[in-house]
């Protein structure tokens, strides 16, 4: 009966905490969601092992370098730079995902020998087939970026040989998450021109970048974290090819 009467007057009732305890409580709780909140959001720029790309061979060649600047913008960014640094970042994205890397290229280097340049830039490319052939990669993704009289231009873009099906089904692929990063949407196209394309004998692509040309995108091309967009779009769009086979 003592206890029931306890019961009653409310003895054995904890005190409600004061609307000040009240509100330092809502406040810790809402900051330590936040922090939890911003190292998911830092978290997703990080890939984990990904089953498609997991052991698969990839050949990155960033487009250029040595003697060959490539394309020079109108703020002197030289083309052979941009290509380097993505393809670097590329790299670190593809290998945390557990693929293997092959960099045709990690320093301001060519592989020419020749005292003419036309020569020397045909026996560079002959050089980057043969160092992509020997690696046995499964696909090779060769970096470049675009240049047009048209300053306008803009967006990164992405080719494949006519005849390569699985080019294609790759460059469309990555072609659409690069036009999530872009000031443009584009479409994937062939070319039967470009030399890597249509003689090395693995699925390949060339991914233009973007335009030095057009000074808006040759100002956001050299900024690390739109070369990070860029590098994880590619990355993406390749993991998703690899995950829908």
């Amino acid at each position: 009966m003592k206890i029931l009467n306890n019961i009653k007057q409310n003895k054995f009732r904890e005190p409600l905490p004061n609307k000040k305890i009240l509100g330092l409580i809502v406040v810790v709780v809402l900051i330590i969601f936040g922090v939890i909140t911003l190292n998911i959001k830092k978290a997703e720029n990080v890939p984990g092992w990904n089953w498609g790309l997991g052991d698969r061979v990839i050949v990155i060649d960033a487009g250029h370098g040595g003697v060959d600047p490539g394309a020079i913008g109108s703020n002197n960014t030289l083309e052979k730079d941009v290509t380097l640094e993505i393809s670097k970042r590329l790299q670190s994205l593809f290998v945390q995902a557990g693929g293997k890397v092959i960099m045709i290229r990690e320093e301001d280097r060519d592989f020419g020998q020749s005292d003419k340049l036309f020569q020397r830039k045909r026996e560079d490319l002959i050089q980057r087939i043969e160092m992509a052939t020997n690696s046995g990669g499964d696909i090779f993704l060769s970096i470049h970026a675009n240049s047009f009289p048209d300053k306008k231009q803009s967006g990164p873009q992405v080719f494949y040989h006519a005849q390569s099906v699985e080019g294609k089904v790759l460059a469309e692929s990555i072609q659409d998450t690069l036009n999530e990063v872009g000031s443009r949407k584009r479409t994937a196209k062939s070319n039967q021109s470009f030399f890597i394309l249509k003689n090395t004998n693995q699925i390949a692509v060339t991914i233009e970048v973007g335009f030095l040309s057009n000074p808006e995108e040759e100002m956001k091309l050299t900024q690390p974290k739109y070369q990070q967009n860029i590098a994880m779009a590619i990355y993406e769009g390749t993991a998703s090819y690899y995950n829908n086979k």
